[in-house]
């Protein structure tokens, strides 16, 4: 069987990710009649239809979705082989992709994206703020190089470096009967309305495992989609909410209506992470940029 071409395989991964030939061909700079003979093609030699074509968009098949995977792979390991080649001297050279989760992403990535230009002037950052299981995956696949996570994070082939430990605060409205108190006790949190994120966010779960330990009262019937629009409930009296620490100084800014106090020890807090494949060509250059970056990450994390 003849082997497929870095380009049919880019073409592939453009479909899937786009869910339409017509899109994945604009992503490609190429003509759509183009990129369909191109896949078109492909599929005649694997001897596997890859996307299910209808008048809306195309669909991975079930027995193309480890093929894409694959695709997926085979591609990052060419970057790889690129970057490898490209890296002088200790230097990154080209693309750098990281990622953040979306509770971390506003409030630590400018610290992080200073001393990675600093370090690395070459390299050529592209950014993605996602979930951490979207994130997760994209590591894993090779689209992204960097994942700034919460840990623990699990996985034999992925290296995580710890940068610090973020502590989280109590955020009240202006004028709740706690505002003028010192540090609280978590147990402080039992009775009151706490608002929490929406679904699938990690910090919703360190959440509700406080709220579960102190007696507290998560409120369902009102998430936030961000830490901002907790924030924005909780200054209308809507309840209350915990804080990451980094993010004290952005949401709960004065003239927002909102007030915050640390909680006694032993404080809930995360863990703050760098993580990375361990098969990447640079992961010595990732565990030295991790090493750098632990001292002004902890200082913004520090409320």
């Amino acid at each position: 069987m003849e082997r497929p071409t870095l380009r049919q395989l880019e073409y592939v991964v453009a479909v899937a990710d786009e869910g339409h030939f017509g899109r994945a061909a604009e992503r490609c700079s190429v003509s759509q009649p183009a990129l369909s003979a191109q896949v078109a093609e492909l599929e005649r030699r694997l001897g596997v239809t890859l996307f299910e074509r209808g008048r809306h968009g195309a669909v991975v098949t079930p027995e193309g979705g480890p093929l894409v995977a694959r695709a997926r792979r085979v591609l990052a390991e060419a970057d790889d082989l690129v970057r490898e080649a490209d890296d002088r001297a200790g230097e990154v050279v080209g693309t750098l992709r990281l990622g953040a989760i979306p509770t971390m992403a506003p409030y630590l990535l400018p610290t992080v994206l200073a001393e990675v230009r600093r370090r690395q002037p070459r390299a050529e950052l592209r950014l993605r703020e996602e979930r951490t299981v979207d994130l997760l995956a994209r590591l894993r696949d090779g689209d992204l190089d960097l994942a700034l996570l919460a840990g623990p994070v699990d996985g034999d082939d992925l290296e995580v470096a710890e940068l610090a430990e973020e502590a989280f605060v109590l955020a009240l409205p202006e004028g709740h009967d706690f505002a003028g108190r010192a540090a609280l006790p978590a147990s402080a949190l039992a009775g009151l309305p706490v608002i929490l994120l929406e679904d699938g966010h990690c910090l919703r779960d360190q959440a509700l495992s406080l709220c579960a330990a102190v007696g507290a009262s998560p409120l369902g019937d009102i998430q936030g989609t961000s830490l901002a629009t907790l924030c924005q409930l909780v200054a209308t009296g809507q309840g209350v909410t915990l804080l990451p620490a980094s993010a004290v100084a952005v949401e709960a800014r004065p003239g927002l209506g909102l007030t915050t106090r640390p909680l006694r020890a032993p404080a809930p807090r995360r863990t703050v992470v760098l993580a990375w494949r361990r098969s990447s060509p640079r992961a010595d250059r990732f565990a030295e940029l991790a090493r750098a970056l632990r001292a002004p990450v902890k200082q913004a994390c520090r409320a």
